[in-house]
């Protein structure tokens, strides 16, 4: 790996970011909204040829909380993944799939319950089904994701996949006992320091972590879209041991 410099911009973090606060609001420009019987919210934006799938996160509805707790795996494109993240994903699926073009750059975006939904939605997309073809160009960008994939030494195709967490949130890094964190990610981690890690190892962000605040270092309003904006890409501190 040569880096996240080579892969993604400022600007690609800093609007998916912002289409992230966006999916609360419920209320994205010119997107396509999609709804299920599950509460699973989902936008789905043409932009400059470049398409966005982006999940509302957890915003307290029952619903979302049942799926998060539904923590038994199903198996897709070779993975084991949470249940209830799939069955949030899944409820929305078809629909989104009947607007996208293998061809284009697809984005897919989310906080909290919205980035698993989006890094399985990534997943999906980077694999071939059938007589679908598998997309050239998936990028994830998520915030505050949980642990989706049940632990194994199988890897996700190949893809951007940027998880941008800050140091407390403990949503980050749950459900622990059988799950873990894509061995194929970068993260952008956002220290108690101030600064803003790139990869940092596992041990660095334990000893980091302040288990006080991290209810409202989950949010994405008042956490993680102001440290978003201060950010930039090539003044990350990065421990080249875990590169």
């Amino acid at each position: 790996m040569e880096g996240i410099t080579t892969r993604i911009t400022d600007n690609e973090i800093k609007q998916a970011c912002k289409f992230a606060e966006q999916a609360y609001e419920e209320n994205i420009t010119n997107a396509t909204r999609f709804d299920s019987k599950l509460g699973t919210t989902a936008f789905y934006l043409l932009k400059n040829d470049i398409q966005y799938i982006i999940f509302r996160g957890t915003n307290g509805d029952p619903s979302d909380w049942l799926m998060n707790l539904s923590a038994i795996p199903w198996r897709i494109h070779g993975k084991w993944v949470h249940g209830g993240f799939l069955a949030a994903q899944s409820s929305v699926w078809k629909q989104i799939r009947k607007c996208l073009d293998p061809s284009k750059k697809t984005y897919c975006i989310g906080h909290s319950l919205g980035g698993a939904c989006a890094v399985i939605t990534a997943h999906r997309l980077s694999n071939r089904h059938g007589r679908s073809p598998a997309f050239e160009d998936v990028r994830c960008i998520t915030f505050g994701r949980p642990n989706v994939w049940l632990k194994s030494k199988t890897r996700l195709k190949d893809m951007v996949n940027i998880s941008v967490v800050a140091n407390s949130d403990i949503v980050a890094v749950i459900p622990k006992l059988f799950y873990q964190a894509d061995s194929n990610q970068d993260i952008i981690y956002f220290g108690g320091d101030g600064n803003a890690y790139l990869n940092p190892t596992k041990e660095f962000r334990d000893g980091d972590r302040n288990l006080s605040s991290s209810i409202s270092d989950h949010l994405m309003e008042s956490s993680y879209s102001p440290r978003v904006k201060e950010c930039k890409v090539r003044d990350f501190i990065c421990d080249t041991s875990y590169l």
